[in-house]
């Protein structure tokens, strides 16, 4: 803190008046030679859509290590029931089974490109079963809390007044539903783009928002001991639910494998959309060493540079998980801001500048004038809401 005291022995001396730094801060950030000096590496850099383009570069990168993550926290948790207690979950132990899940994403994005569009299917279908049938099994072995507490019952234990600590909880609730601008980044490889790509974005919002419903519902009438879940050696709620219900570490095990095996799913489509945006962005020459990025494997047909330079760094990300906890959170949450800002910035710009200065031609599929217009704004007030609240959360 600053104060007028005068200067003591082994203290540095009062040398510099209010001008002087006046003087030394503008020195530093001198607005008009910043601009002078910038102006020639921003006119050729790209403009919005460059910046845009690498906003989204960073949420895939972050979202990737996310996937990858929770895949390896389930894993950890099946290992620690099917052992009994016997296995402890360590952090570098956790860390290499990160490094196993992202390493099958790289293989199959390599070598298995054959089948990628079959397994894409498989996990959808996968996905779709594991939670029907967890739901049934918790459904059907637990004891249930009542339907006051699930729909009505507001718990707030953050500290913060309850319209903040609810603005807050939105993050999660965000980070369910990135990752739709996938489908936009394969464009390249869909026989009707045009038309099923808008409508795959439209169907994977649906699909993820009625399962997320009904599942965290029934979660919900299952925390009947939270403090319990919470202290959990498994470090997985659903896991601990799941063995508190049931009674039987096989069930735990098995349920807690498939849904590890979604998450593998996931990391593995992130590596697949991740690259192909980094080949993409280096083929229009947005990226360092560009002509490396944009090459295509001739015989596999596939961006094998830009998935292992994406390997690369998810890897060298996932080591913050061997540090602070708060700082591998705070990534973790980073790959909703990232992605959500990239989703809100063309939005707005067709908000501004119309329709008609986008489109060349009549789409094939709209949602029509109303609902497209209502649903651009919703988007982009919630982006600018929600922004500001995860950013100064700290300051609330």
């Amino acid at each position: 803190m600053a104060t007028d005291a005068p200067a003591q022995e082994g203290h540095l001396q009062k040398r510099f008046s209010k001008i002087t730094m006046i003087g030394m801060a503008f020195a530093i950030l001198n607005t008009w030679i910043s601009l002078a000096g910038s102006i020639g590496l921003v006119m050729p850099s790209g403009g919005s859509s460059f910046l845009v383009g690498w906003t989204n570069i960073a949420g895939w990168l972050t979202l990737n290590t996310t996937a990858a993550y929770f895949g390896a926290r389930f894993l950890a948790a099946a290992a620690v029931v099917g052992s009994g207690g016997s296995y402890e979950i360590t952090q570098w132990s956790t860390y290499l089974m990160f490094v196993a899940v992202s390493i099958v994403g790289v293989f199959l994005n390599i070598f298995g490109y054959p089948i990628l569009n079959r397994w894409n299917e498989g996990a959808l279908y996968w996905s779709l079963l594991s939670v029907v049938v967890i739901s049934i099994v918790l459904l059907a072995t637990s004891p249930k809390t009542d339907a006051e507490f699930v729909f009505t019952n507001f718990s707030n234990t953050t500290g913060w007044s309850d319209g903040t600590a609810w603005m807050l909880g939105l993050l999660q609730s965000a980070l369910s539903f990135i990752g739709w601008d996938a489908v936009a980044h394969m464009t390249e490889e869909m026989p009707r783009p045009s038309k099923d790509a808008p409508q795959a974005m439209v169907a994977a919002v649906l699909v993820g928002g009625v399962t997320g419903i009904f599942f965290i519902i029934v979660m919900l009438f299952c925390f009947v001991d939270l403090d319990l879940l919470l202290a959990s050696p498994t470090q997985s709620p659903l896991t601990e639910m799941i063995l508190q219900a049931t009674n039987s570490r096989a069930a735990a095990t098995v349920l807690t494998v498939a849904v590890a095996l979604c998450f593998v799913n996931g990391a593995n489509g992130c590596v697949t959309s991740g690259s192909r945006l980094i080949w993409a962005m280096a083929r229009d020459g947005g990226t360092p060493f560009s002509r490396y990025l944009s090459h295509l494997h001739p015989k596999l047909n596939v961006p094998v540079r830009a998935i292992v330079v994406q390997a690369i760094f998810n890897l060298l990300f996932g080591l913050l998980y061997l540090g602070p906890e708060v700082a591998f959170n705070a990534y973790i949450a980073s790959c909703t801001l990232f992605l959500n800002l990239s989703y809100a910035a063309p939005v707005l710009i067709l908000l501004i500048r119309g329709r008609q200065m986008v489109l060349s031609q009549p789409p094939e599929f709209s949602l029509g004038r109303v609902k497209g217009y209502i649903a651009n704004y919703t988007a982009v007030i919630f982006v600018a809401v929600t922004s500001v609240y995860w950013e100064s959360s700290s300051y609330l």
